[in-house]
């Protein structure tokens, strides 16, 4: 004998699915994008703040190195370190300059930057004089250098109403700073291109 089958129709639910807005207050908890970012450090610039900023020196020592550089005369903005060994190098000693590696930051914008800044024994120098006040002064101030040309020398100028403080970020890393800013420009033996030059030999 088999057994009857009862078979029955099942009514499809007509009524309208929930919808996204039938909780508004838990659409506002949710809704919010949640994102942290880490801004990675590509490129460092080597050199003197611009005059349309103010800039404060980082206040740890860690993040300062006293080093020799040399400045290329005809290309500012070419500044090469120099290391311990090539230091007695005679194409090389009568253009060193000693200086501290200072890491700096702008206002307004936040560039991190280094600034090769005059060592004080170059005091004799009167714009290097005032470079080193600066420094100092911008350990725990906001500060500003402004060529003057009459005086050739720096006005050194402190801000009247920035009231923030620099962000440093916290991954801030001295040897990452210095390996990025003298990319390339790092003369460690005799064979380096600017030396060579220097030598009036061909590369």
């Amino acid at each position: 004998m088999v057994d009857k089958v009862k078979l029955e129709v099942i009514e499809p639910d007509t009524a309208a699915p929930d919808s996204v807005f039938d909780d508004i207050e838990a659409l506002r908890q949710t809704a919010t994008i949640k994102v942290s970012r880490r801004i990675i450090t590509v490129n460092v610039s080597v050199g003197k703040p611009k005059n349309s900023v103010y800039f404060r020196s980082h206040p740890d020592p860690q993040f300062a190195l006293d080093a020799s550089i040399i400045v290329d005369a005809e290309k500012n903005e070419d500044i090469y370190f120099v290391t311990p060994k090539m230091l007695n190098h005679h194409a090389i000693t009568p253009r060193l300059r000693r200086v501290t590696l200072a890491v700096v930051y702008t206002w307004p914008g936040g560039n991190i930057s280094i600034w090769p800044v005059p060592y004080s024994e170059e005091s004799r120098i009167a714009c290097w004089k005032t470079a080193r006040v600066a420094y100092e002064r911008s350990l725990s101030e906001w500060v500003q250098l402004v060529w003057n040309a009459d005086k050739r020398d720096y006005d050194l100028a402190v801000a009247e109403g920035i009231k923030t403080e620099p962000q440093w970020p916290a991954e801030l890393n001295l040897t990452n700073l210095l390996k990025l800013g003298f990319a390339e420009k790092i003369i460690s033996s005799p064979e380096h291109p600017y030396v060579m030059q220097l030598r009036g030999l061909a590369g």
